[in-house]
């Protein structure tokens, strides 16, 4: 009776090893994948950004996550204007004292909901981030007319705006992107983000992603980015995110 559960055990091992060797190459590698990385471009509902993620797995359908995300966050009633004819004045948002940049760096999970049931299938995930975000406040620079004792237009000045000296009669347009780099201020806070993805790659090696979700990023110090609108320390968002990458053995 023993030699006959001795054969049936030695059959079974050989017909799993069997079976095994009949799986494709690929689907065999795809157990061994222990570490993802890509990259994104994120258009939100106040403007856009970038990012860096890595996923390490927990267990087959669970990962830890890691993201690291600049994006700007504009006030919802800035709106560009020419302040000269000439062609070569750059266009500025009349009233916009600060421009806001949120620096994010958190830790999070994804899940994995829905898999793929074939190569160039769909696969649905949930995933959510949290950590840090700080605000990064830049001071808004423009070029301004200077005019001399006759009152003609002696020149053109790089100078920070001030609602109090500068109007639509003597701006010449926006100041480079750098000016004010230097004076900027880090107002610290948290954030929190979650989404849902849609990873639609040919390959189960290649990353291809499309992520619709939230977020929202609070901060510490209430923060005036427009003339005349009050400060604020939360900005909700929607984005819409776009991944490339790829998957580690």
């Amino acid at each position: 009776m023993h030699s006959h559960y001795k054969y049936i055990f030695l059959l079974a091992i050989a017909y799993s090893n069997f079976f095994l060797a009949q799986l494709p190459q690929e689907e065999k590698m795809m157990v061994r994948i222990t570490k993802e990385v890509w990259i994104g471009g994120m258009l939100h509902t106040n403007g856009m950004g970038v990012n860096f993620n890595t996923a390490k797995f927990k267990t087959y359908k669970k990962k830890q996550l890691f993201n690291l995300e600049l994006l700007n966050l504009k006030h919802e009633k800035e709106y560009k204007i020419f302040g000269s004819f000439d062609e070569n004045a750059k266009k500025y948002v009349y009233g916009k004292l600060n421009s806001l940049y949120a620096l994010r760096i958190g830790m999070g999970r994804r899940k994995i909901l829905f898999e793929k049931l074939r190569e160039n299938g769909l696969q649905l995930a949930l995933n959510w981030s949290a950590g840090p975000s700080f605000g990064l406040i830049k001071p808004v620079y423009l070029e301004v007319f200077k005019y001399d004792l006759s009152g003609r237009v002696a020149g053109v000045s790089l100078e920070r705006y001030d609602p109090e000296e500068h109007n639509i009669y003597n701006i010449y347009g926006r100041g480079p992107w750098a000016a004010g780099l230097i004076y900027t201020k880090i107002n610290p806070g948290l954030y929190f983000k979650a989404g849902l993805e849609f990873d639609y790659s040919n390959s189960r090696e290649i990353i291809n992603i499309i992520e619709l979700g939230f977020a929202v990023d609070s901060y510490l110090n209430n923060i005036t980015t427009m003339v005349d609108n009050n400060a604020r320390r939360v900005f909700p968002i929607l984005y819409l995110n776009f991944s490339v990458g790829n998957k580690f053995y």
